[in-house]
């Protein structure tokens, strides 16, 4: 049986068109996986052992026909032969090569957790992680809320997976949130780009495998995604309270302002923030006179608004002054 013929096989009890039998097959394929394995295994690890389990399922296969050169059977039961042997080889070859590590943290205070890359994730209380004892690749599994900060590594992506979102990241620091109360998860950046996408709801090896996924949204800086799990959307935004992201003392010690036109201002307060803020164009001439020193970024645009009867408006990770 090819990988093909498998794959193929998999993709029409997904898209619902397999037949009965088939998909009696399928679900019995997958009830056979321990109960570990089905949460831990994701399309990598799949992707990184696919090939050795093929080798043998094929010198299997191959070798049964040698014994029994005179019996013969049809095309459909030599699948469903090699679909109910696939999994008791995935075990064992797991459980031979690939050992799972769970980190558990059940007190109230921030547990440190070191990476074999480098890599630090600050676990808050109530949280739960695991990875593979080589970290290769770059996974691990999140349940509850952690802060990441990340070696960078660019051939070697790091990709975390959180409820119905995966975060892959090259090196950044970020912090990946779960609020019971709102019933969201969230992905802050505190530095940085990721890239974040939602998985599908099924979290069965083969729909987690061929299913496809939403467009992946990409965060910088001072942005966040959100996952409202009732309604299953996923939306980027600006975080609550942006940082600044740049050292220069300069723009940080001349926050008294006279006269400063409104477009420079924004250009300014964009640069320390890394994001857009523009100045609608009937607004080019408009000056503001303040001091903005000790705010946030939002308690800044309150005080400049309210000083030049303007507004603004959060849209689309963009900040319009109008």
């Amino acid at each position: 049986m090819s990988h093909q013929t498998f794959k193929k096989l998999l993709q029409r009890y997904l898209h619902g068109s397999c037949t009965t039998e088939e998909k009696r097959i399928v679900e019995r394929w997958y009830d056979l996986l321990p109960d570990e394995e089905r949460q831990s295994l994701g399309q990598d690890d799949y992707e990184a052992i696919e090939e050795r389990l093929w080798e043998k399922v094929s010198s299997a296969t191959a070798l049964s026909r040698r014994k029994y050169p005179a019996k013969r059977i049809t095309h459909f039961w030599s699948a469903a032969a090699a679909i109910l042997v696939l999994p008791f080889l995935l075990f064992l070859f797991i459980k031979s090569e690939r050992s799972i590590k769970h980190v558990y943290n059940e007190s109230l205070d921030t547990l440190r957790v070191d990476l074999p890359d480098g890599s630090i994730v600050k676990l808050l209380g109530g949280s739960h992680v695991s990875y593979s004892s080589d970290f290769s690749p770059r996974k691990i599994s999140l349940q509850g809320s952690a802060l990441f900060d990340v070696t960078t590594d660019k051939l070697n992506p790091f990709r975390v997976t959180h409820g119905f979102m995966t975060t892959e990241v090259l090196g950044t620091e970020f912090l990946i949130r779960d609020n019971d109360d709102t019933n969201e998860s969230e992905v802050i950046v505190y530095s940085g780009k990721v890239q974040v996408e939602q998985t599908c709801r099924d979290v069965s090896l083969t729909k987690r495998l061929f299913t496809s996924s939403a467009k992946p949204v990409q965060l910088n800086t001072n942005e966040k995604a959100i996952f409202h799990k009732r309604r299953e959307v996923l939306e980027a935004t600006i975080v609550e309270q942006p940082k600044p992201v740049i050292s220069d003392r300069a723009l940080f010690e001349h926050v008294r302002y006279r006269a400063v036109n409104l477009a420079m201002l924004a250009s300014k307060l964009s640069k320390m923030y890394a994001l857009d803020i523009q100045v609608d164009a009937t607004h080019s001439q408009t000056t503001f006179t303040g001091n903005l020193d000790n705010l946030g970024l939002f308690e800044q645009l309150d005080m400049i608004c309210a000083v030049t009867s303007t507004r603004y408006v959060v849209q689309n990770r963009k900040i319009s002054i109008l």
